[in-house]
């Protein structure tokens, strides 16, 4: 008897709140926000699906969370930034924490992401400015620098 390719269940994010299939979220890990996923049947996946789209908001926010990210790491720069800084956790996290800096860099006005008008695949129409530099480097400092020990 040959056995059925298509798994039966898919992967589910709590925190995104969002079912995926297995191809979709490598290592059970979520495509959009790098949370752990869990494993659940697929009547189960779609029930909690419809759940998750009646009692929340728009997706905006992680769309827009998700564009910040890809411009901040295209190129290999997450990489290059997360290999000199040398944090003492697993990539996504660090990836998800320095998107979060970002963000609220753009909110308090010392980043800034310049977007085309309409859409494009001339990546280098979608860049990342910032007002101030030194506070972006003062902040990775504060989030990343290891604890010096006292003595």
């Amino acid at each position: 008897m040959a056995k059925n390719p298509t798994p039966r269940t898919y992967q589910w994010c709590d925190t995104c709140r969002r079912s995926y299939d297995h191809a979709d979220a490598p290592a059970g890990r979520c495509p959009v926000c790098g949370s752990g996923t869990r494993e659940m049947g697929k009547l189960a996946a779609l029930a909690r699906g419809f759940m998750a789209n009646e009692l929340s908001s728009s997706d905006l926010r992680t769309k827009h969370r998700q564009l910040v990210r890809l411009i901040w790491t295209r190129n290999g720069m997450g990489e290059r930034y997360y290999r000199v800084i040398a944090p003492d956790l697993p990539y996504n996290k660090f990836e998800a924490r320095v998107t979060d800096l970002l963000c609220q860099g753009a909110e308090e006005g010392w980043v800034r992401f310049v977007l085309p008008a309409a859409p494009s695949n001339d990546e280098a129409a979608y860049t990342l400015e910032f007002a101030d530099e030194d506070r972006f480097v003062r902040e990775l400092e504060a989030n990343f620098a290891p604890a010096v020990p006292e003595g």
